[in-house]
């Protein structure tokens, strides 16, 4: 037994089979593994009553003084109790990026209301992490990439950061993940609460817009939307089953609060869901493909609010909409809330306590005043003095006479 040395790994040739090992006289248990193939530096020792062989790299790439010194660092982490071996395979089946996004898909998005927004997210802006170690992920990493997603989409960063940062909790509570949380102590984007909603002059022009879509189930869905400030998912979602035209009311059996919700149906749109066709064997008010719902209208309101001319109003904000109208008509904030599904806290008991008949008054006289605002508008074109003049209770059909007779509501006089 000799010294390892370059001249003497140089001269070592490799063994027609199987492997041979060249063991150092100065450093107990480092050696030279030679195979037909490769010359790798090795540290063998016994590490908690059992001998292990720890590969520290391959000839080459690494010089003997380089290995050297890595075998006397691991042989000083197991005079310290540690298993180099250990951490070594440990390093190798850690999981990945696309490791914890399985399991999150698995445990995690079934149960959650917003799991479309994280699929999309994980399948774009957060797919580069797919092949990277966990722990090889840093806040430095989380860092640059809000930034790059903020130049164009500051929410969408923000919400990518937070999705990161679940993630990486629940890796922690599941066993997969040990080091500090890298999506935390990032600095958000400022996000602007918005206050935009469909002003009275604008109402005509949306309204006549959503009569003009030929599709009957997108008209209804955004029927449903003006009428009682549902969310999206929940109105595309709606079920039969959980509707009485006669009790006119509808029951939201699963909601972001996490809770049922009934909401009264004002009678304008009682008559629009009752004119819908039903599909049989489709559960579904607003019926999709295979058996399933509508899952998108984003194309149908970008026409509507091209015709109307409120480019800047997002689909979201019509739930704003039925909320500031309310609002507007001196509806208390507990009765808003109420309607609306908000879960804030101190104002749950509240919502709770109250009975369906003045969100039932309240929904009832908002819808008619939409309607009579539109009417009003109509009659203001075509001039009081031509008699068209609606008589009785406002309805969508009587409405819709009006709009076809008046020319340009789509785009309404600023």
């Amino acid at each position: 037994m000799q010294k390892l040395t370059k001249r003497i790994i140089d001269d070592t040739p490799p063994p027609t089979l199987g492997q041979v090992f060249i063991r150092d006289s100065v450093l107990r248990g480092f050696a030279l593994r030679v195979t037909k193939g490769a010359k790798t530096f090795v540290l063998e020792r016994r590490v908690k009553g059992r001998v292990r062989r720890i590969t520290i790299g391959p000839y080459g790439p690494l010089t003997v003084e380089q290995a050297r010194k890595i075998a006397e660092g691991h042989i000083g982490a197991i005079a310290h109790g540690e298993d180099p071996a250990q951490t070594r395979q440990d390093m190798i089946k850690e999981p990945t990026f696309s490791d914890l996004t399985a399991l999150y898909e698995q445990r995690h998005l079934p149960f959650k209301r917003s799991g479309r927004d994280d699929r999309s997210l994980l399948q774009s802006h957060l797919s580069e992490l797919k092949t990277r170690k966990l722990s090889d992920i840093t806040r430095n990493d989380v860092v640059v990439l809000h930034s790059r997603i903020g130049e164009t989409a500051p929410y969408r960063a923000n919400r990518a950061v937070a999705l990161l940062r679940k993630m990486f909790n629940l890796a922690k509570d599941w066993g997969m993940f040990q080091g500090d949380n890298p999506a935390t102590r990032i600095h958000f984007f400022k996000e602007r609460e918005r206050d935009r909603f469909v002003q009275p002059d604008e109402l005509p022009g949306v309204f006549a817009a959503i009569m003009e879509e030929p599709d009957e189930y997108v008209r209804g869905s955004f029927w449903v939307y003006v009428f009682t400030g549902a969310r999206r998912e929940e109105v595309l979602s709606m079920k039969w089953e959980n509707v009485s035209l006669e009790r006119a009311e509808w029951r939201i059996p699963q909601t972001k609060a996490d809770r049922p919700h009934v909401l009264p149906l004002p009678t304008p749109l009682l008559a629009a869901l009752g004119s819908l066709t039903r599909q049989e064997g489709n559960p579904y008010v607003f019926v999709g493909q295979n058996g399933s719902h509508r899952v998108n209208i984003k194309r149908a309101w970008n026409r509507i609010r091209t015709k109307a001319k409120i480019l800047d109003v997002r689909l979201h904000d019509l739930r704003r909409t039925v909320g500031s109208w309310l609002s507007g008509s001196g509806e208390s904030l507990q009765l808003i809330g109420k309607v609306l599904n908000h879960s804030n806290i101190s104002t749950t008991r509240i919502y709770a306590r109250l009975n369906l008949d003045p969100v039932r008054t309240a929904l009832e006289q908002n819808a008619n005043k939409m309607l009579l605002t539109v009417q009003k508008h109509c009659e203001k074109k075509n001039g009081a003095s031509k008699g068209k003049r609606l008589v009785g209770p406002v309805t969508l059909p009587g409405l819709q006479r009006l709009l076809i007779n008046s020319a340009n509501l789509a785009s309404p006089k600023a």
